[in-house]
């Protein structure tokens, strides 16, 4: 692992969470008082031996279980009930379970100026080294900064045993980086956003860690297992070395929360986040392939004949279509995309860097088949339809969740260069 992060330890091995106690000696914890979170499944599966351990090597160790009949949602509740629970005198947290403990103590620690350390009992999410916290606020999904952990255990045993499910969530997390990776690079080029090909390129070693470690997942072989978590870990870096989730994190994400916002409304069962963004990525790749097989005199065209949107006719859009939430988007937003202005020198930076982007999108983004291809292989979901997305809900996301962040993405350069939703969603659909 790359030694220059301000994380203090990082242990993947067979046997890590019998380490704990020393590893907070180590990184100066000293023994002070110390509050345990998890949920009554990661409890189950490391959180009352990591609180053994702690009391063993002489820490003073309290536990907070937020139990849930169903899965965790990491919202004012989760938060508040941490809070409640954490006694005056607690001067560290350790967080026992993966995407939503890791963000929902973050947060806290973040708030409450207390350092944190994760133990993760699976390899589902690449947060686990990240400093943002993605949170679900009055039933919209954004993310909060937060800070990073001062060391992160990753116990082969125990991660190797996860739901299965869970598995194949951080294996479709990391596959969204081909997306993600693209996003970021046409932003730079469009919207003068600030890239880095030395943190581009850590984040394309975390994807190849996942891909080459895809035929021992199904067979849960440890060597794989451990790949893909270091490959979690290593996208985690490069957030954090950049300060921010714009290296991992674009449209496949977008689309992803979107989602899980309209899951959450209606309550109907959720899948894991990764989950989503392993089957998004897919098609975010065929809208990559899509656009730049368009000719450049087609692109003009369809810029020539691109209708504007009228305020009113985009705050109409985002009320009905986000509800309560929308408000909050209108905020976020500021009208920033409605600026005709900025649309015409994003518009004039498109055809300059046409080719160039095409080059790169041809070199880096392997097509939407082929990401479904790598996900079938370890037996993960593949198409919408297999997490509950319906024509009718995918050309929804695809309209509605570039909102869902001010970040440029793809969807972005299709809304500028004037692609309907509609003519999207067909060629998705035939890729």
């Amino acid at each position: 692992m790359n030694k220059s992060i301000p994380i203090k330890e990082i242990l993947v091995e067979d046997g890590a969470v019998k380490s704990i106690a020393h590893v907070m000696e180590k990184v100066g914890v000293g023994h002070s008082k110390v509050m345990v979170v998890c949920d009554d499944n990661t409890y189950k599966a490391a959180g009352s031996c990591v609180i053994s351990q702690l009391k063993d090597g002489g820490f003073d160790a309290t536990e907070c279980v937020l139990e849930r009949d169903g899965m965790l949602v990491p919202d004012e509740g989760a938060l508040g009930e941490i809070l409640i629970k954490m006694q005056k005198d607690v001067k560290f947290l350790v967080a026992v379970g993966s995407g939503t403990i890791n963000d929902l103590v973050r947060f806290i620690s973040f708030k409450t100026d207390r350092p944190y350390g994760i133990v993760a009992t699976a390899p589902s999410m690449d947060g686990y080294a990240s400093s943002v916290s993605p949170l679900i606020f009055k039933g919209f999904k954004r993310t909060y900064p937060a800070v990073y952990p001062v060391f992160i255990i990753g116990d082969v045993d125990i991660i190797s045993r996860a739901p299965y499910d869970m598995v194949t969530a951080g294996f479709g997390d990391i596959l969204g980086k081909y997306t993600s990776l693209a996003d970021w690079y046409i932003s730079s080029l469009v919207a003068d956003e600030a890239y880095s090909e030395d943190i581009a390129s850590l984040v394309k070693i975390s994807i190849e860690k996942c891909v080459k470690a895809s035929r021992g997942i199904v067979n849960r072989d440890k060597k794989a297992v451990k790949e893909l978590m270091e490959a979690l870990v290593t996208s985690g870096i490069a957030m954090l070395q950049f300060g921010n989730s714009r290296p991992a994190s674009g449209a496949e994400h977008h689309l992803s929360h979107y989602l899980e916002m309209k899951e959450i409304s209606s309550g109907v069962e959720r899948h894991f986040h990764g989950t989503k963004v392993g089957v998004m990525s897919a098609i975010v790749s065929a809208i990559y392939h899509y656009i730049f097989s368009l000719a450049p005199d087609e692109v003009e065209r369809l810029m020539s004949n691109r209708a504007s949107q009228t305020r009113e006719e985009y705050e109409l859009r985002i009320k009905s279509t986000y509800g309560a939430m929308a408000d909050e988007v209108l905020r976020d937003l500021n009208n920033f995309y409605l600026d005709e202005g900025k649309r015409r020198q994003r518009q004039d930076k498109i055809r300059d860097n046409w080719e160039r982007m095409k080059k790169w999108v041809e070199e880096n983004v392997p097509s939407g088949a082929h990401i479904r291809g790598i996900l079938r292989e370890i037996s993960a979901p593949e198409m919408p339809d297999e997490i509950g997305v319906n024509r009718q809900l995918l050309g929804d996301a695809l309209l509605n969740a570039k909102e869902v962040r001010q970040r440029y993405t793809i969807l972005r350069l299709a809304e500028d260069i004037g692609l309907s939703t509609e003519k999207i969603l067909e060629a998705v659909l035939k890729h």
